[in-house]
């Protein structure tokens, strides 16, 4: 993985559906920003409440100098640090692509904390522009893991804890028909 001068730091990523060896690399380029400041116009509208963040996600060859144009079937997995100009939105960052028509394409995205440092991880199906967005007039209070709660208000780990010591308690004082008839 090769994050070049994009500003993101260190991204991880894994291939799926090939076996050749590529190399993704994910840059700032003026051409990735102008088009996804494009599509995220095209799709809201004003943009004076929005901050991004925009990178060019490309697949080359193992030696890292010829680029894959259409590479069919081939997705990769990316884990991404949120950039540090859009860090302190948290889980209200967005990650959209430019898709092949030229509109803004959300994606699924987890977020997690990584060695300190918060991350994105999604799915780039594509390769082309991609970036983060948050609309910073409509911000959600939450934290980075987005992992869901259970609810329960006593963990599983207790309940079983408690049925185990009631059911030895019930086993103890339970009289043995066995051991009464060898005493009579």
């Amino acid at each position: 993985m090769d994050s070049g001068d994009s500003g993101i730091g260190d991204a991880t990523g894994t291939i799926e559906g090939t076996t050749d060896n590529y190399v993704v690399k994910i840059t700032k380029t003026p051409e990735a920003e102008a088009e996804f400041v494009r599509a995220l116009g095209e799709k809201y509208g004003d943009l004076s409440g929005y901050r991004h963040f925009s990178m060019d996600i490309s697949l080359y060859d193992s030696t890292g100098q010829v680029k894959i144009e259409d590479p069919k079937g081939v997705e990769v997995t990316l884990t991404v640090p949120i950039p540090e100009e859009l860090a302190l939105y948290g889980g209200n960052n967005r990650v959209a692509a430019v898709d092949h028509n030229g509109k803004l394409e959300n994606l699924s995205t987890r977020f997690s904390m990584i060695d300190g440092a918060p991350c994105a991880t999604f799915t780039a199906t594509h390769f082309s522009p991609y970036g983060f967005y948050v609309d910073v007039n409509n911000l959600t209070a939450g934290d980075l893991d987005n992992t869901p709660k259970t609810g329960d208000p006593i963990s599983p780990k207790w309940v079983l804890s408690i049925g185990l010591a009631a059911l030895s308690i019930f086993l103890f004082l339970k009289k043995d028909p066995i051991a009464n008839a060898a005493r009579a």
